[in-house]
């Protein structure tokens, strides 16, 4: 795709009455479809610099993968790059998964797929190595509902969210308050005491947390899950 026809059609995709790009994407010939780089430790360019070591762990390599809630795709991408057998990026926005679709055109990713699908319309029959949720469950109205589907497709299951950063077994509602669009809502803030016990009441035994170092007010922790 030509230069001037990438740049249109990121601009359609963004404009009149769109949102902005949820991920920054720095294509060749020095074109990003965002304005502005971002820095914040919740964006795509920072979040991956923690993810990556955390992922290559799994070892992906031949592994399936379920991106679900990708967004505009970028960690799904990232996944197929690094080896995994195939990633299938989900998102309820449309205009999302139309993104994804273009990026992994430009780049050329042929391991990754992406579908604008409900998780909980995947049959329970349909298995994956790993799940991932990437800020995710602070995102939904049903966190606990979520994790038990992820858990119930996979022996292996990724999240990163906003948590607390006081102890102890418990959360705070925020109703939803949406921050950006329908689907950036932020409902749920839950402690990871709270995650953890609900991946072992789901019987995931095995879990290891990543806590983050920054000084956000909700701090992003990463949680791998694995049955026992």
């Amino acid at each position: 795709m030509k230069k001037e026809e990438l740049i249109k059609k990121i601009n359609e995709l963004t404009s009149p009455g769109n949102e902005s790009w949820n991920h920054q994407y720095c294509f060749s010939n020095d074109i990003k479809t965002r304005n502005e780089d971002i820095d914040s430790p919740g964006y795509n360019l920072n979040k991956w610099k923690r993810l990556k070591p955390i992922i290559t762990d799994l070892k992906p390599k031949g592994k399936t993968f379920l991106d679900v809630g990708c967004s505009d795709g970028y960690y799904s991408i990232e996944i197929a790059k690094i080896g995994a057998k195939h990633v299938l990026g989900t998102d309820l926005d449309s205009l999302r998964i139309e993104r994804a679709k273009l990026a992994k055109k430009i780049l050329k990713i042929d391991n990754v797929d992406f579908e604008e699908l409900n998780l909980y319309d995947t049959p329970s029959t349909k298995k994956y190595d790993v799940v991932v949720g990437l800020g995710l469950l602070h995102r939904i109205p049903d966190m606990l509902q979520c994790l038990k589907k992820m858990c119930d497709i996979s022996k292996t299951v990724l999240v990163e969210f906003k948590t607390l950063k006081s102890d102890g077994d418990t959360f705070i509602n925020h109703g939803g308050k949406t921050k950006s669009n329908k689907y950036n809502g932020l409902y749920v803030t839950p402690t990871i005491d709270y995650a953890k016990n609900r991946f072992c009441e789901l019987g995931f035994s095995k879990i290891k947390v990543y806590e983050d170092d920054s000084n956000l007010n909700y701090p992003r922790t990463i949680i791998v899950a694995q049955r026992g």
